[in-house]
Parts: structure tokens; C-alpha cells; sequence
């Protein structure tokens, strides 16, 4: 592990220098992880299943109930969420959703085919293709909203 030896460079010498390789630190590494029981992988690096979780064979997240993974990143749930493998700004700290790989609060908002939109009704509100509507007032067709026709019968 350990390589002592005289360098000279531009005609000025070095003290011994110190030289371990990454593969040696991961060597390191899997001998303490191995000493305290489940060992794994997650791409390079060797870690311990109890105390962390592997991203996508790429980023390690501490379990520790403060992250969580999100596609190939670890991100803390109290501050974003995962919104289509995006980490995304919690938008609203208890009402918050994904539209998409957006984020959005549902007491003020609703997502209409993959679009954010404000609702138009309150607890009414309906969505019409893209587009929100009041289905006491209007109606859908075809993703349009329209005003229902005038009844031509009367009593």
C-alpha cells in the first residue's frame, strides 16, 4: 500500500511521498465494511446496506430517514420532492404534488394533462384538456371547454 521513495522532478527533490490509489482506499474500505457484516455495491464504492442506500448504481443517500433517492440522486424529502426522477422545490410543505415533473399545491392548483393550472372553481374546479372549468356553468368536449346549449323545448 505504502510506496517510499527519493523523487527528483526539475532537479529539485521531494521528500517520501505517499502514494495509494483509489482501488487501495476502496480495498481499505470493503475490509471495515466486511468486518461489520452486509456488504454491497453501489457502482465503485463498497458501502454497509444498514446504513446507507444506493441510487441507481451511482449516488449513496444515509439512511437516516433525512434522504431518500430520486433517480440517480439522494435529495432530503423535507426540502424537495421527486417529481419524474427531477428533484424539484417542495412547492407547499404539506400540500404538495407532482404534475409531470412539476410541482404543484392541489388547495390552489390542479394538474390538467401534464399542465399546472389555478383552479377556477374551488373544490368544483374540473379539468378540460389543459384548462380548468366550472362544470355548473360549462361544459367539456373533445378538451374544449364550451357553454352547453340553450334547451329549445320548453313546457
Amino acid at each position: 500500500l505504502y510506496f517510499f521513495e527519493e523523487r527528483t522532478i526539475s532537479s529539485a527533490k521531494f521528500l517520501p511521498m505517499l502514494a495509494i490509489t483509489f482501488s487501495c482506499w476502496l480495498l481499505i474500505l470493503a475490509c471495515i465494511v466486511s468486518s461489520s457484516g452486509a456488504q454491497f455495491t453501489c457502482g465503485q464504492f463498497v458501502y454497509d446496506a444498514r446504513r446507507f442506500i444506493c441510487c441507481e448504481n451511482t449516488d449513496l443517500c444515509k439512511r437516516d430517514g433525512t434522504r431518500d433517492c430520486c433517480g440517480r440522486f439522494c435529495y432530503n424529502p423535507t426540502i424537495g420532492m421527486c417529481c419524474k426522477g427531477k428533484i424539484r422545490d417542495r412547492c407547499d410543505s404539506k400540500d404538495a404534488h407532482c404534475c409531470g415533473d412539476r410541482c404543484y399545491s392541489k388547495k390552489k392548483q390542479m394538474c390538467c394533462n401534464g399542465k399546472v393550472v389555478a383552479r377556477c372553481a374551488g373544490s368544483e374546479s374540473t379539468c378540460c384538456g389543459t384548462g380548468c372549468y366550472n362544470p355548473r356553468w360549462k361544459q367539456c368536449k373533445n378538451g374544449k371547454i364550451i357553454f352547453p346549449q340553450k334547451s329549445t323545448f320548453y313546457h
